[in-house]
């Protein structure tokens, strides 16, 4: 069900009837979704819902049943790996957990994704400047040649914010990105995500049980029920929905 339209133009996401089952487990089943230029959107759904397979059937690395998935215009069905790694660096994934290297310092994490993706012509010195420009826009710079282990969650969350930004994605995918944060840290990393959407030009699909990120981020909200896109809209609309599957999720 749709209740409010975007006014923007152009899709990066196109998904229509998904389908993916792990043996009897039906995760997805017909599920609709569009993303597009520059909009941000929150996915909401319960643990369990089938939201994480959702955006790991997005970057390829779980295969889809049935159903269309196109990704920047990419039709994902029957991919080649060449292909499939093109698309990925197009397209940022922001793990729950941060995921930084423990043994790497700040700077390795953030060079990695380079290295990974055979920027060759790209020397000590052009990685340095990437790297920093990186960190200075999540406000870290000074933290280029800590550890891991020496940065406070909220810092984690910056820096894999900054390794995600590293290959200057089209499209960013967060895992819930507040999660385990207290409130003030959740609003900074919520108000980030606009700052980095503002200065990248990036589209976000945000997967997040926190309505403080999704009401700070979000043009539009999607609420997965039952393994299809159950209802959209903005938050307010949805906020004041009297449907029970939705106030699930909005009730104090």
């Amino acid at each position: 069900m749709m209740i409010q339209e975007n006014n923007f133009k152009k899709p990066v996401i196109e998904i229509k009837d998904l389908h993916k089952s792990f043996g009897n487990n039906h995760v997805l089943r017909g599920f609709d979704f569009t993303l597009m230029d520059g909009e941000n959107v929150a996915l909401l759904g319960k643990s369990g819902s089938g939201k994480s397979v959702l955006i790991k059937c997005i970057i390829g690395l779980i295969k889809i049943d049935s159903g269309q998935m196109r990704v920047l215009g990419q039709s994902m069905s029957d991919m080649t790996q060449k292909k499939l790694n093109s698309i990925r660096r197009d397209v940022g994934f922001l793990f729950q957990g941060s995921a930084l290297y423990d043994s790497m310092s700040v700077r390795e994490n953030l060079e990695f994704p380079m290295r990974r993706h055979h920027e060759k012509n790209d020397d000590s010195k052009t990685l340095l400047v990437r790297v920093e420009e990186a960190l200075d826009s999540v406000g870290l710079l000074h933290t280029l040649d800590l550890m891991p282990a020496e940065l406070s969650g909220g810092m984690k969350k910056r820096v894999a914010i900054a390794r995600t930004l590293i290959l200057r994605p089209k499209i960013i995918l967060y895992d819930e990105p507040t999660g385990g944060l207290d409130p003030i840290t959740g609003r900074e990393i919520s108000h980030l995500i606009n700052k980095v959407q503002e200065q990248y030009k990036t589209s976000a699909l945000i997967i997040t049980h926190d309505l403080a990120c999704a009401k700070i981020t979000t043009n539009r909200i999607v609420i997965l029920s039952e393994g299809k896109n159950y209802i959209e809209g903005s938050y307010g609309v949805l906020e004041q929905s009297s449907d029970p599957v939705v106030q699930e999720f909005f009730k104090k």
